[in-house]
């Protein structure tokens, strides 16, 4: 099976696409809590915030695909047995239950990656500072515009789907994210950071 058909296969299930925007969502909002929260760390070390940034990435990504995929496979095998129960034959070894089986990994691989790609998006300006070639206040700056714009463009990519106003959904998601940064910064100012 070519990576094209792999595509299609995906394309078929609107579930990949629910992964892929709630996750990527999540991945958003974490980067933008540990961004936000290290720069009111007073970090200067952009490889401190790379680092972060990285781990959160990459436990976002292991979480995701081992829960995605346990949950996928135990809904496909239920599907399976309820098929096999109306044809009266098992299906195991044939290409519905290949499909059934490759759907599960496919589904958990984005679900994982979905959020670690949108994460080393944001983070791209602090891998900038780190050969010198800004400054590190400027790369948090340039992080967080990404971050709002990643969170703007799932909004109107959820507008789309919805076929409803896709500025209105942009700055819905958009809230979110403001309103993550009003709470780290409330809990700043209240010095329970």
């Amino acid at each position: 099976m070519g990576i094209l058909n792999y595509f299609n296969l995906l394309k078929k299930e609107k579930i990949a696409r629910r992964y892929f925007l709630m996750n990527s969502f999540d991945g958003t909002l974490t980067m933008l809590g540990v961004i936000i929260a290290l720069w009111f760390a007073d970090i200067t070390n952009p490889k401190l915030v790379i680092t972060s940034c990285l781990g959160a990435g990459i436990a976002i990504l292991v979480s995701g695909i081992y829960s995605a995929y346990a949950t996928e496979k135990a809904e496909r095998i239920r599907e399976l047995k309820e098929l096999e129960k109306h044809l009266m034959t098992d299906l195991d070894e044939t290409k519905i239950g290949e499909r059934f089986l490759k759907l599960s990994i496919l589904l958990a691989l984005v679900n994982g990656f979905s959020p670690l790609i949108v994460s080393i998006f944001i983070i791209t300006p602090f891998i900038f500072s780190y050969f010198n070639f800004i400054p590190i206040f400027y790369s948090f700056i340039l992080s967080i515009i990404f971050v709002l714009f990643v969170l703007f463009s799932l909004g109107m990519m959820v507008g789309k789907i919805a076929e409803e106003n896709l500025l209105k959904n942009g700055f819905k998601m958009l809230s979110a994210g403001i309103l993550v940064s009003i709470i780290i910064l409330v809990l700043e100012i209240v010095k329970i950071v």
